[in-house]
């Protein structure tokens, strides 16, 4: 672009940008520029060298400049601040020189303001349009919304379809796929499955919904018909063969009540020792009534039609002795007439544990607080049904790493089988052999030998076997076999001069390789591995 002319530098001026250079003169420069018939004159007139330049005549009088000792800081504003006093000549030029301005500033509401004075002599703004006019081809409403059939507007879009299907993968919807697979092996006109029995005129669908009995009232037999109404069950309705349900009063409810067991999830996950609290059991059944009659009390409040005032003072109205006690009839008869409705077992139960109730009396301002959804709640008791010596109170961090099993393991054998087998007793050592022991290895075997191990293992070798004195007959056996020979006295001379380096008496395998290599050149031998 040419607006990032001379901002980059070409680090690979080898290589070419791909496409088409453009030379665009339709910039923004050129299309808001504009000529007039006079300037086009002057520029056929400056091309032939006929045109003639007024020549510069100077004021007629010197501007007053003022002198570099006189200016001050305030100079130059001290004429705006305290102009001097005009004549009324003056002032009258002044007012015809600035009646024209004024008259193009002031314009009115939806005209531009100060249109003439910037633009060139003898322009006419209501006249005269800058730039070049646009050509609209189609507006945005025929773009948007053409004024085409659909037939038409999907002919359009079929035009250059099979193109678009090469370069751009498109398809219609609900046509075939075609990935270009080679004919022979392939066959386009395979199908796959069961063949559906499909009608385009939609006779199956007509045959689904149209039950095969047209009559609209189907003749049945009635022994047959009270039999069934009899054992078989209508829809939303129970089952109940014969009507046995009208044997039993109304809302009976069968099956065998529920026993709820003596330990639960939360006793099971305690200690074994630990006996469950059936003070604890019933207090949460308690806890929950006492919840649900809160929650209903926060219903009641939202919906306007309860107000703990009104039921105070109503409580309060039946208290004659001012005592702030009410009996319980009184009491249960004021809470059923304002709504407040709960289970009096358990709500007698959960007042004496709290001592709002003593000698059928009922503080009716504690109860009062204790079901007012607006008030703080009350304090509880704490049951304390677990011993402190049993209590495990763990931080999340502690239970996330199973820090808070704090095990003594400084008494314990480590786990594992060691390296240095301490344990087992030392192997036993036979006379003219070494110390081996080929069922504890300790740490003659690491992770190298067991992940690569070498040929020598490989064939139930160990390094022991090399180190193991042999008699002479059994070492020139092995290396005649391996392809070494023993011209002469060649071998009773190695076998000496092993023997001295031993001080066994006898020659392992590997001191015997070294002398060998010694005085024998390095040599490859290729051994069958049958005669081995």
């Amino acid at each position: 672009m040419g607006s990032n002319k001379g901002r980059f530098v070409d680090r690979s001026p080898i290589i070419c940008p791909a496409g088409k250079v453009t030379t665009d003169s339709k910039n923004v420069a050129n299309t808001l520029r504009q000529y007039t018939i006079e300037d086009k004159i002057s520029a056929l007139k400056h091309n032939a060298n006929i045109w003639h330049e007024d020549k510069f005549e100077p004021p007629l009088k010197v501007p007053n400049f003022l002198q570099n000792s006189y200016i001050r800081k305030n100079r130059e504003i001290t004429h705006l601040l305290n102009p001097p006093v005009e004549t009324r000549y003056q002032t009258l030029l002044r007012d015809l020189q600035e009646t024209t301005y004024d008259s193009f500033w002031n314009k009115e509401i939806g005209k531009s303001r100060d249109s003439v004075p910037g633009l060139p002599k003898g322009t006419i703004p209501t006249e005269v349009t800058y730039g070049k006019p646009t050509i609209k081809e189609t507006s945005v409403k025929e773009l948007v919304n053409p004024p085409k059939t659909p037939y038409e507007v999907l002919w359009n879009s079929q035009i250059g379809h099979e193109k678009y299907k090469k370069t751009h993968n498109d398809y219609n919807p609900g046509e075939r796929l075609h990935r270009g697979y080679m004919s022979p092996p392939f066959d386009e006109k395979a199908c796959f499955g069961k063949t559906t029995m499909y009608d385009y005129r939609g006779i199956w669908v007509k045959c689904c919904c149209q039950w095969h009995i047209q009559k609209p009232i189907t003749s049945v037999n009635k022994i047959q018909a009270d039999h069934l109404e009899r054992v078989k069950p209508v829809v939303g309705k129970p089952l109940t063969p014969n009507h046995n349900i009208d044997c039993v009063p109304k809302n009976h409810s069968f099956g065998h009540r529920y026993i709820r067991d003596k330990y639960g999830v939360e006793d099971l996950l305690k200690d074994p020792s630990l006996e469950p609290c059936m003070f604890k059991r019933d207090f949460y059944v308690l806890m929950h009534m006492w919840n649900k009659l809160r929650s209903n009390m926060k219903e009641l409040v939202r919906q306007g039609a309860f107000n703990f005032s009104e039921f105070y003072k109503r409580l309060l109205y039946f208290d004659k002795e001012r005592n702030g006690l009410l009996p319980k009839d009184i009491f249960y008869e004021v809470c059923l007439s304002s709504r407040v409705k709960f289970s009096m077992t358990d709500m007698e139960q959960l007042l004496k544990l709290l001592n709002i109730m003593s000698d059928d009396q009922i503080n009716y301002k504690r109860f009062v607080d204790m079901i007012n959804v607006n008030a703080p709640t009350i304090e509880l008791m704490s049951t304390k049904d677990i011993p402190p010596e049993k209590l495990y109170y763990i931080t999340t961090y502690q239970a996330a790493g199973c820090d808070y099993l704090f095990i003594n393991n400084a008494n314990m054998p480590t786990a594992g089988i060691p390296t240095h087998r301490t344990d087992l007793p030392a192997p036993y050592q036979p006379a003219g052999s070494c110390l081996a022991d080929l069922e504890s290895l300790g740490d003659s075997t690491n992770i190298k030998t067991l992940l690569n191990p070498s040929i020598y293992t490989n064939y139930g070798l160990n390094f022991r076997d090399f180190f193991l004195p042999r008699q002479p007959e059994v070492l020139k056996t092995l290396f005649e076999k391996v392809g070494y020979s023993f011209p002469g006295n060649k071998f009773e001379k190695i076998w000496k001069e092993g023997v001295e380096q031993d001080e066994t008496g006898l020659v392992c395998v590997d001191t015997f390789k070294k002398l060998l290599e010694k005085y024998t050149p390095m040599q490859t031998i290729r051994v069958d591995e049958a005669d081995c």
